[in-house]
């Protein structure tokens, strides 16, 4: 995306306008023509599902990931705060653990088998700019539910700092930043 400055040179926009943008058409991608604020009031408002509260490792990035139903599979919300400017990854992991401090417990990334992606090609990526904050990041992948056989309940989601999700190995250092472990819902959203 380019357009000319003042003295007639072109101009990049902005990450976090292109990241913003790239959202906004996921969203109206998955709701057709109803509007974006309707459609994500539809789809998160219910407060049936899973949530994650994000915690930083190293870094002083947190915040919530949201998963509910949606046709036959599941969109996910993120809101993430604190994070230094740049490119990211957000993952699911086959482990609901953030305990170790480069985020090992979390195991490697995971997608749904039906899911037809890889976990690297499951959830889009996404920038943060010198706002350092992502206030609606939202995605829909199919082959996932709340709960039942293909359930994420339990699952962590871990944020990478960078575009390749990372894999970890005990005591060394890696691009993993954030996690939160998915749970029920305990209040409205």
């Amino acid at each position: 995306m380019r357009d000319a400055s003042p003295h007639g040179r072109p101009r990049r926009a902005a990450p976090g306008r292109v990241a913003c943008f790239v959202m906004l058409a996921a969203l109206v991608a998955i709701s057709g023509c109803a509007s974006v604020k309707d459609e994500a009031d539809a789809i998160f408002g219910r407060g049936i599902g899973l949530e994650a509260a994000l915690r930083g490792t190293g870094s002083a990035a947190k915040g919530t990931v949201r998963v509910v139903d949606f046709r036959d599979g599941v969109a996910l919300q993120m809101q993430l705060y604190n994070a230094l400017p740049g490119t990211y990854r957000i993952a699911l992991h086959e482990r609901g653990n953030c305990s170790s401090p480069n985020l090992f417990s979390a195991g490697p990334a995971w997608a749904p088998p039906d899911s037809g992606r890889t976990p690297e090609t499951l959830l889009p990526q996404f920038y943060v700019d010198t706002e350092q904050d992502i206030k609606q990041y939202v995605a829909y992948f199919k082959g996932a539910r709340v709960s039942g056989p293909q359930s994420l309940q339990g699952r962590s989601v871990v944020i990478h700092h960078g575009n390749t999700l990372s894999e970890a190995l005990p005591g060394l250092p890696n691009n993993r930043m954030a996690c939160g472990v998915l749970d029920v819902i305990r209040r409205p959203f």
